[in-house]
């Protein structure tokens, strides 16, 4: 994992059946309560939703991202990032450019939650434009009971219906 490996445009993807063991590994080795391979393969079944990676210089998934596209909405349902592989602007780069995608497909909001304790990447998303619209209570699972998830909007153009 070397340092100086830079990730642009060119590092992003579809993902295909042949990542999913590799994103397998990032999504156990990055969340609390990991989506199981047939989520995975669910997910990528579905013509609604988005699928990509993020690869390094040998093609190898550093980072996922699966979105959810319906109307003229777009939900992000997952998007991680190896732990080794972290805090390089990989997140950011997947979700602006799903963003402007969004944008270019007339889509007019996009939501996500966040864990209420992962502040890092609620920052990063109100840097990206999210704002706090509510909280889902008891949301995300832990190995003490649940956790409330932060549900976070973005006007992408025009404001919502």
């Amino acid at each position: 994992m070397g340092s100086d490996t830079v990730f642009g445009p060119d590092s992003l993807r579809d993902m295909e059946l042949d990542d999913l063991d590799a994103v397998m590994a990032i999504e156990t080795a990055a969340q609390l309560t990991p989506w199981t391979r047939s989520h995975f393969g669910d997910c990528l079944k579905n013509a609604n939703y988005l699928c990509q990676v993020v690869v390094d210089r040998d093609d190898v998934p550093v980072a996922f991202l699966i979105l959810s596209r319906i109307l003229d909405e777009t939900h992000v349902l997952n998007v991680v990032v190896a732990p080794g592989w972290q805090r390089r602007g990989i997140a950011r780069l997947m979700l602006e450019q799903a963003m402007d995608a969004a944008r270019n497909d007339a889509m007019t909001v996009m939501y996500l939650e966040v864990r209420e304790t992962n502040m890092a990447a609620q920052s990063l998303y109100q840097q990206l434009g999210f704002d706090v619209c509510g909280v889902r209570k008891n949301y995300y699972r832990r190995g003490d009971g649940h956790e409330n998830a932060v549900l976070m909007q973005c006007l992408l153009s025009g404001g919502h219906k």
